[in-house]
C-alpha cells in the first residue's frame, strides 16, 4: 500500500519514524499502531487522573 493511500494514523507514524531515521516493516505496522493506540490510552488515563496542587509529592516509592 503506497503512503498516498494510508489511513491518516498510518501515515503519521510512518512520517515520525522517518523523522527519527526508523524503518516500520509493513509486517510490523499493524502491531505498532496497536501499541500506539494502547499507550494513547494510558496517556488519557494517566493525563486525566486529576491531582490538586496541594498534594505532597512522592519522593520515595515502597511497593
Amino acid at each position: 500500500m503506497s503512503e498516498t493511500h494510508d489511513d491518516p494514523d498510518r501515515a503519521f507514524v510512518r512520517a515520525l519514524a522517518r523523522d527519527i531515521g526508523l524503518t516500520i516493516p509493513e509486517p510490523c505496522l499493524p502491531g505498532v499502531m496497536v501499541n500506539r493506540d494502547l499507550l494513547r490510552q494510558y496517556a488519557d488515563l494517566v493525563n486525566g487522573f486529576a491531582l490538586p496542587d496541594t498534594c505532597e509529592p512522592a519522593f520515595d516509592y515502597q511497593p
